[in-house]
């Protein structure tokens, strides 16, 4: 007994003798305590792409709501059911926990560093301006999801575990001021890089600057169109600021995380469609037959969007090259047309802004006479947008292009395109938004075209029309139920159909 007391003294003595510090047992070297900003602003960057462009239905389901996909087995989200799966607390809680709290944990240890000299300070403040670009981007998401949400009392859990909700018209204008703010810096320090490699859309050296500012401004006139029905003036001084500060000038600028093939750093499109084997999505009729009947054969873009299973083959109406699932009932996939192969690519790019869609907010913007050249300068934007759209989806036919925009439902100045400029341009960008769902329904929300009707299944649930906003996260108004309370009232009720403050007509 004496000889096994004295041989565990001595390995204890062993483990003291060799750390003095006998705490260190307690750390997992697997699990670090510590990071880097660098490293929290390539993950907020991610998590914030793989969001929006995510087609499960249990992270967000914009693809439905602009009816250009529709379900399967299990139609409830194109029903309008967001609560079963708990979507809009997913949504929040992704774009607060994942995406705004990495940001400002980055912001906070970037801004913390001692810089040796002026380059070094220069490339420290793009960090800043990046960080806060796309903060600003997160905050109009949940704004236009939403309405009132969390803004000045946001992310600081230790002061405010409960926070407020903020006005959405004051948010916006602030996020529009700050955009501001980081363009100037950006020019100011154009010279320098910024994040490099840990940038995983634009790369991060000095170069990717004039692209930051782009998007910048491309996201201030977006934010300063929807804003033009109630506040004109505001939009449209935002709207010339922006435009000639330079926004987005080709697809080349557009916003986009390209992902990679290995496991984790894909696209989740490419988990949803391919690696989860399920058959749950297909493209929706309304989308489809709306594309099919502008031109003779259907719109160049169709064989792009969609493609025909050859055994068992869809059963195609006459005429028809594609058909599209009954939007907001049970389908069976293999006899409808389906989802392009494209999108199974791994690394296929996630988009959050891009060239096309600028172009329409332009349209739009000209019309409403934010910026001059009214209907003969909307012509321009609007045939641009078209044209920015069938570029990046690999269409390089120009004769078809040309005689596309030139046919009678498509031409600007045809009545048989529209009996409005919301009407033109509301269609067109439906078209160009495809699998780009939170655009695509944002752009439908404000101009109200194209005119998209809620399924029978919805009607029969007393839901009567396509929602304009998520309802607020069911734990929202549990755990904080009196700041819950309070921004539902403001808004005019928690409620599918309570437009959003810009929301006018």
């Amino acid at each position: 007994m004496m000889k096994k007391v004295l041989l565990l003294m001595s390995v204890v003595g062993m483990m003291v003798s060799c750390s003095q510090d006998i705490t260190d047992m307690n750390v997992d070297p697997k699990r670090p305590t510590t990071t880097k900003a660098e490293y929290l602003f390539t993950n907020a960057e991610k998590k914030l792409v793989d969001q929006m462009v995510s087609t499960s239905v249990n992270n967000n389901v914009f693809r439905l709501f602009a009816q250009q996909w529709t379900e399967t087995t299990y139609p409830d989200e194109s029903q309008y059911n967001i609560t079963n799966r708990k979507i809009p607390d997913t949504h929040f809680l992704v774009l607060y926990r994942d995406v705004l709290a990495d940001f400002h944990d980055s912001r906070v240890m970037i801004a913390a560093t001692a810089t040796a000299t002026p380059a070094d300070e220069a490339i420290k403040q793009n960090k800043l301006a990046l960080i806060d670009i796309l903060e600003a981007y997160a905050y109009s998401v949940l704004v236009d999801t939403f309405g009132n949400v969390p803004y000045t009392q946001a992310i600081d859990i230790q002061k405010y575990p409960l926070p407020a909700y903020d006005d959405a018209k004051t948010i916006y204008i602030d996020l529009i001021k700050r955009l501001n703010a980081d363009v100037a810096v950006l020019k100011t320090n154009s010279a320098a890089a910024n994040f490099g490699a840990a940038d995983i859309i634009y790369s991060g050296n000095a170069a990717s600057n004039a692209k930051w500012m782009k998007f910048a401004n491309s996201l201030i006139i977006r934010m300063a169109v929807n804003m033009s029905d109630i506040d004109p003036a505001y939009a449209t001084t935002q709207v010339q600021a922006a435009l000639a500060s330079g926004a987005l000038a080709s697809n080349a600028d557009n916003t986009k995380l390209t992902y990679l093939t290995t496991s984790g750093n894909q696209n989740p499109l490419y988990a949803d469609l391919v690696t989860s084997q399920r058959f749950d999505f297909i493209p929706a009729e309304p989308f489809v037959s709306a594309m099919d009947a502008v031109v003779p054969g259907g719109d160049p873009r169709m064989p792009k969007y969609f493609t025909n299973l050859t055994s068992p083959a869809p059963v195609i109406p006459a005429g028809r090259t594609f058909v599209g699932g009954t939007y907001g009932a049970g389908n069976v996939y293999t006899t409808y047309s389906q989802i392009t192969s494209t999108l199974n690519n791994p690394a296929f790019p996630g988009n959050i802004f891009d060239f096309a869609e600028l172009n329409f907010l332009l349209a739009e913007a000209a019309e409403k006479s934010l910026i001059p050249g009214g209907s003969a300068q909307a012509k321009v934007y609007y045939d641009a947008g078209i044209r920015a759209s069938m570029a990046d989806w690999g269409v390089t036919n120009t004769a078809a292009i040309d005689a596309y925009i030139a046919s009678p439902k498509v031409d600007y100045n045809n009545p048989l395109s529209g009996a409005t400029y919301k009407e033109k341009i509301g269609n067109q960008a439906w078209f160009a938004l495809y699998n780009r769902g939170y655009e695509a329904w944002t752009s439908y929300r404000r101009l109200d075209f194209p005119v998209l009707k809620a399924p029978q299944a919805a009607i029969n649930k007393l839901i009567f029309t396509v929602p304009v906003r998520y309802t607020y996260p069911g734990v929202e108004a549990s755990i904080n139920k009196a700041n819950y309370t309070k921004a539902a009232a403001d808004i005019g009720g928690d409620l599918l159909n309570t437009k959003l403050f810009w929301d006018k007509f």
